[in-house]
């Protein structure tokens, strides 16, 4: 009997630490690697680190706490080939917006409007083919037309925002002037119940120094 107490005492230790990671939960980690992300890397490394993660975890996007959008097309132009999106938008009077999705490096689709949107051939319509930005058009052309578009009166005030990082595309230096990204992903705990974890990465002085990892569950109806 004697020899059986440490066992149990094994057993109901393991018992227990199982119990708390089964839910929701929170955790910080500040030390070690969690899904093959070190603390410690620098960003390009954890970018690295993250393309392994999410072929992994099914996880294709990285979003990028506080970047404001662009006032001018200048340094946006530089790194648009990296991102599989761009809004082009103005706040002057009513909203007014115009998507850019990307796929293959090329131009898939483009859409205006305030609300709902509307899939146009070209953007502005009355601009000239050497300005206008148009369906098909190769991404690596952009830079130079938002150039052109910016110096029409009409288009002066509009803001420049880039979507959530793209894990299939090279990293761009612009990332090592942001300290907090997140990303998502999810997965089945059974039949009837999925499982989110929500990540956030902070960095310090060009280092991973903490991951914020949020997991939940929910039911799933049928």
């Amino acid at each position: 009997m004697k020899k059986l107490l440490p066992m149990m005492l094994l057993l109901i230790v393991i018992s227990a630490c199982k119990k708390e990671k089964q839910g929701d939960y929170s955790e910080s980690i500040t030390m070690g690697e969690k899904w093959g992300i070190k603390i410690g890397s620098t960003q390009a490394e954890v970018y690295a680190q993250l393309q392994k993660a999410g072929s992994t975890l099914d996880f294709q996007n990285v979003a990028i706490y506080g970047r404001k959008p662009y006032s001018t097309p200048e340094k946006v132009a530089e790194i648009i080939p990296f991102y599989y999106a761009l809004t082009i938008y103005s706040n002057s009077g009513t909203l007014d917006r115009v998507v850019f999705l990307f796929s293959a490096d090329k131009i898939q689709e483009i859409a205006t409007g305030s609300g709902l949107t509307t899939g146009v051939a070209k953007w502005p319509d009355g601009a000239a083919d050497d300005t206008a930005i148009k369906v098909d058009d190769p991404v690596s052309a952009i830079g130079a037309k938002l150039l052109k578009i910016h110096q029409l009166p009409a288009y002066a005030s509009y803001g420049f925002v880039l979507s959530d990082k793209p894990l299939n595309k090279p990293y761009d230096v612009d990332l090592n002037n942001y300290n907090d990204w997140q990303f998502v992903f999810s997965d089945f705990v059974s039949s009837s119940v999925s499982g989110t974890s929500t990540v956030k990465l902070h960095f310090n002085a060009g280092r991973l120094e903490r991951m914020d990892h949020d997991y939940r569950e929910a039911q799933i109806f049928n």
